[in-house]
């Protein structure tokens, strides 16, 4: 009499139900992990943004005379003069604040790149002209333009819209904190840059 052996290995209805388990699992695992990624996305855009805005305030204290400029930049050596930062950005010494790179009088300080996953970044208060540059005198003050606040907040978007953004609020004095919405509400809690009293709204483009 002889032994009839048979092989291990998943029969075809184990298989499907294997797959139809894997489906599931990855439709609820991939949108939470893609959360995430945004949100982590987010948060060290807008901090690499208030390091280098306190970055530029500190070294505007060490002048003498003349400000520094951080501005919108495509090209990452000269301000782009448009209000869409997520091109890049540079901060530079500006001797006589025309917010122009002069070779051998102004100094390039630091430079950053385009933001990732097509985010954007930009300006509301602080200045004028579209929001397209911050200077900050030796007295670690922005300087406001003629027309504008000295106050402003900065504000980073990604596909999600106003209620999922990142912002950066600048006061009369330069100090800077981080702020986001807490409450599902587009404006942002504690935010008056226009002096009206009023909590101003995040927008997007």
């Amino acid at each position: 009499m002889s032994d009839v052996q048979r092989s291990g290995g998943f029969t075809l209805l184990e298989l499907i139900i294997t797959i139809v388990v894997l489906a599931i699992v990855a439709a609820y695992a991939v949108p939470s992990f893609q959360q995430t990624v945004m949100n982590n996305r987010l948060a060290s855009q807008i901090n690499e943004a208030s390091s280098l805005i306190s970055y530029a305030r500190g070294e505007a204290a060490k002048l003498q005379n003349g400000v520094v400029t951080v501005c919108a930049s495509a090209d990452s050596a000269s301000c782009s003069g448009a209000g869409t930062w997520e091109t890049g950005w540079v901060v530079f010494r500006d001797v006589d604040a025309d917010r122009t790179i002069d070779a051998g009088v102004d100094q390039l300080l630091k430079v950053s790149g385009p933001l990732a996953g097509d985010n954007t970044f930009r300006i509301r208060g602080l200045t004028s002209n579209g929001g397209n540059f911050i200077q900050f005198a030796s007295n670690g003050f922005p300087v406001p333009p003629a027309g504008s606040s000295a106050a402003g907040t900065i504000m980073i978007c990604d596909s999600r819209g106003a209620d999922w953004a990142r912002a950066i609020v600048v006061g009369v004095a330069g100090q800077v904190r981080l702020a986001r919405n807490t409450d599902g509400t587009a404006p942002l809690n504690g935010n008056d840059t226009n002096g009206d009293g009023n909590d101003d709204d995040i927008t997007c483009p």
